[in-house]
């Protein structure tokens, strides 16, 4: 279920990033383009695709991590979810390279590159995030309830210090 929900808020998200291009390089491209603060929207525009596009190969590779560790390399989706899943894909990367051409095309400074110890920070949490919560389920079941308050507090707490304000 939470593939599918996933899915769902990533089509969303595309479809609303694709309207913003659509309204970025349409009629009035010109007028538009005179404005001062069009280069900003659009520079901002392609980092948020190349960033869902970084994030979902993320939760791809951290996947693949988890079904290859556990799972002695079974798939732990249904066979349409990771077709949904690779088209949700394609269609994020075919629509961030249309981003990133046409802001070449229209001026925009090129992008930072992606951070790689980053992307490998971010695969190496969204692991612990599909195995924590599963290992603290499974003591709880098996009676050792302390075990897995121990791992949940341990894998919760830099969540909650990242969240809280200072």
């Amino acid at each position: 279920m939470t593939t599918h929900e996933l899915l769902e808020r990533e089509g969303l998200i595309e479809a609303a990033l694709s309207a913003h291009i659509a309204l970025l390089t349409t009629e009035g491209r010109a007028e538009r383009r005179r404005d001062t603060t069009y280069l900003e929207r659009f520079a901002t525009l392609r980092g948020l695709l190349l960033f869902r596009l970084a994030e979902l190969r993320a939760v791809r590779e951290a996947r693949s991590a988890v079904e290859e560790r556990y799972l002695a390399g079974h798939m732990a989706l249904f066979p349409d979810a990771v077709k949904a899943w690779d088209e949700q894909a394609r269609n994020t990367e075919t629509l961030a390279d249309v981003a990133v051409r046409l802001a070449e095309l229209d001026g925009v400074p090129p992008s930072e590159p992606l951070d790689p110890d980053a992307a490998s920070a971010r695969v190496t949490g969204l692991v612990a995030d599909l195995v924590e919560p599963a290992k603290t389920t499974a003591l709880e079941k098996l009676g050792e309830g302390e075990q897995a308050q121990g791992i949940a507090i341990g894998w919760l707490r830099p969540k909650l210090l990242l969240a809280t304000p200072t």
